[in-house]
């Protein structure tokens, strides 16, 4: 027989296979800090339940490597058989869902005295649950998820952080769409959740309180102050009943009530307690609790607690410099687990910042300096903002490779710059960015105090003015990346723009070095080529070929391309020799390949379009070192995806219509609105 604390650990360590037992690595689940969060209760309630399991032979003990854990290995615990066998008399505290939950949400965990508060939010549309840091609010996100996937609903779970906008939130929900339009018309019917609210930079609140003004159905969590809070019910989340509070100890604790009562019902609290450590009186601080009660007794240990204390997101454990301590602190119930890395509580975090310095920032901003990647840059750009050190000259070395996939931390890292101090290269990236972005209100804003004439030729094409004049003394560059756009600012099948050669022909390569003379009159010879394309003009084409031919070799990859090109567009979609085409296209990858695999779409029709188009893939983050390449072919993807309804027409087509935006399209992605005004 076993007892009732001992029976759910039995229940929680069978849903885990037996082939952990020789596992080198395991999750973070099946180790005391993780068996006691998934139920509940404070960790000090399990040693006794635990060891005498493994007395009884239903449970063994042994160290492993734990999975984001730090290299350490940790005391870790696995069922037996005899444990198993035991199990089959119990239930499982895990039931049958029918509904589906998507994203990254926290790990389940046994709730106390938070059912009646559940079923009364579960029902609601547009709620902020706000309340004390460790209140809860997480624990209640998820225990709502858990319920509506109950009765049927398809729930997505997301956490805000402060180098987060909301296109990476619809990343985390598993959207596949970057374009609010097109989430707001896939979610109707869905369950959309978010927690951290308050981490949202001011930066990218603007889109968010946009978004979520629109959204059907949406339930945060927040600390105070709201960033949000029009159209929105604000539920405070009060502390547990003192009897709920008193679960969560150990039964053989003799004062659990003045613990409880002491602690104010507070969760995160009662985690934290040590039998050995005084009580705060009752009604007193919490937070003076935790400077001189609960850090107190922090040695060694400290040093990874003030790194993790200045740090804005939660970082993979390999990154820190004292990774070493994490088993400690998590044993002192002090961290918190994403699936992105960990961080402090937040009611820890807030306590100990403020006694941290500048200086503390400049050696942290000197360690990340020696990391590679970009989390490491934009911990790095926060560290040395806030030691003030030269963050000028760190963004501008870091701001093109930054764009690429971590454009939404960058936009925040440089606006908190400017706040503190504003200069005109700031301003000048700023505007870049946003640009980069589509945020063309934003751009304007920073343009207002820059010169920047190639900036706001940008800008107006994002806002989709009327005429644009390129600017007076536009360069090579600008006059090379104007034909191309031009060449990519239709509808897939339109024919192009008439201009475009006459563009080219204004680009003066006298004054340029021999090897740039080369590399410019090879860009336009493929800008060339692909109007001759366009046009029909197969022998122009085909000459254009030749000379390229001339100054490369038969193997040149973009020669190859060019050649296939050509011959998709020369060969009927039905004809029994486009099949090799078809394989020739697929075999290979990259950008280049993806505009091949587009251009079989437009050559058929019907179902061999569609069976096509359900083998393009759409461009890897990774593989977007050309942003606006790889916009333009996203968006031509969903074009077709909408045009041949092989996804949600309406979603689809507002996506193409987004990422033409971004990628300085108007052309395309006005007719394409045409489109979708039609399609309602």
């Amino acid at each position: 027989m076993v007892t009732g604390p001992e029976s759910r650990i039995l229940a929680r360590l069978h849903t885990f296979s037996s082939t952990l037992e020789s596992a080198w690595d395991v999750p973070r689940d099946i180790c005391l800090p993780g068996i006691s969060e998934y139920l509940g209760v404070v960790r000090s309630a399990l040693h006794a339940p635990l060891n005498e399991l493994i007395k009884k032979g239903m449970v063994v003990e042994r160290k492993a490597h734990v999975i984001g854990g730090g290299s350490r290995k940790r005391k870790v615990y696995h069922i037996t058989d005899l444990g198993r066998a035991e199990c089959q008399d119990i239930d499982s505290l895990s039931k049958k869902s029918i509904g589906e939950l998507i994203g990254k949400p926290p790990n389940q965990s046994s709730l106390h005295g938070r059912t009646e508060l559940i079923g009364q939010l579960k029902s609601k549309k547009k709620v902020i649950l706000t309340g004390l840091p460790g209140i809860g609010k997480t624990s209640l996100l998820r225990g709502i998820a858990d319920e509506l996937v109950k009765e049927g609903m398809t729930v997505r779970f997301a956490t805000m952080e402060s180098f987060k906008d909301i296109t990476d939130i619809f990343r985390n929900w598993e959207y596949q769409f970057s374009s609010e339009s097109a989430v707001l018309d896939s979610s109707k019917k869905e369950v959309l959740i978010l927690d951290e609210l308050q981490e949202v930079s001011q930066r990218h609140l603007g889109r968010l309180e946009v978004f979520a003004s629109k959204s059907t159905h949406l339930i945060m969590a927040s600390r105070a102050p709201l960033p949000i809070s029009e159209g929105f019910e604000i539920v405070e989340v009060p502390p547990l009943e003192i009897q709920d509070a008193i679960n969560l100890l150990p039964d053989y604790l003799e004062n659990r009530e003045t613990v409880a009562r002491r602690l104010g019902g507070h969760p995160l609290a009662l985690q934290m307690h040590d039998e050995d450590s005084d009580l705060p009186e009752s009604g007193s601080d919490l937070q003076e609790w935790v400077r001189d009660v609960v850090l107190s007794k922090l040695e060694d240990e400290i040093k990874a607690l003030d790194e993790l204390s200045l740090l804005p997101v939660p970082v993979p454990p390999n990154y820190l410099q004292h990774e070493q301590y994490l088993l400690e602190l998590d044993d002192y119930a002090l961290l918190r687990w994403f699936a992105s890395g960990v961080e402090l509580h937040h009611l820890v975090r807030n306590v100990r910042s403020t006694m941290l310095t500048k200086g503390d920032h400049a050696n942290a901003a000197n360690y990340w300096s020696q990391l590679d990647g970009d989390l490491a840059r934009l911990v790095e750009i926060h560290h040395v903002l806030n030691s003030e050190g030269d963050i000028e000259s760190l963004l501008i070395r870091n701001a093109e490779s930054l764009m690429v996939r971590s454009s939404s931390g960058l936009a925040a890292l440089i606006a908190d710059a400017i706040f503190r101090h504003p200069t005109e290269k700031l301003h000048r990236i700023a505007a870049m960015v946003a640009i980069e972005r589509g945020e063309d209100d934003i751009a304007s804003q920073h343009l207002l105090h820059c010169n920047a004439p190639d900036l706001e030729y940008s800008n107006s094409l994002l806002r989709g003015d009327g005429e644009i004049e390129l600017p007076e003394d536009a360069d090579a560059r600008l006059l090379l990346s104007e034909a191309a756009r031009r060449i990519d600012d239709r509808l897939p099948g339109e024919q192009v723009d008439g201009t475009v050669l006459q563009l080219l022909e204004e680009i003066d390569i006298s004054s340029m070095s021999e090897e740039m003379r080369k590399v410019v009159l090879v860009a336009i010879a493929h800008v060339k080529h692909a109007w001759h394309i366009s046009r029909g003009n197969w022998s122009e084409a085909s000459d254009l070929r030749e000379s390229l031919a001339s100054i490369s070799h038969s193997h040149d990859p973009q020669l190859a391309a060019m050649n296939l090109r050509a011959e998709i567009a020369q060969t009927s979609g039905n004809s029994p020799s486009f099949d090799k085409l078809i394989e020739q296209a697929f075999s290979h990858s990259g950008l280049r390949a993806k505009m091949l695999q587009i251009s079989l779409v437009e050559r058929c029709d019907g179902e061999r379009a569609k069976s096509i188009l359900n083998r393009i893939e759409m461009p890897s983050e990774d593989s977007q070192t050309n942003m606006t390449t790889a916009r333009r072919v996203s968006a031509a993807i969903w074009y077709y995806r909408a045009t041949y309804k092989t996804h949600n027409p309406l979603s689809a087509m507002a996506e193409a219509i987004s990422l033409w935006k971004l990628s300085l399209c108007p052309t395309a992605a006005k007719d394409a609105t045409g489109m979708m005004h039609r399609m309602l």
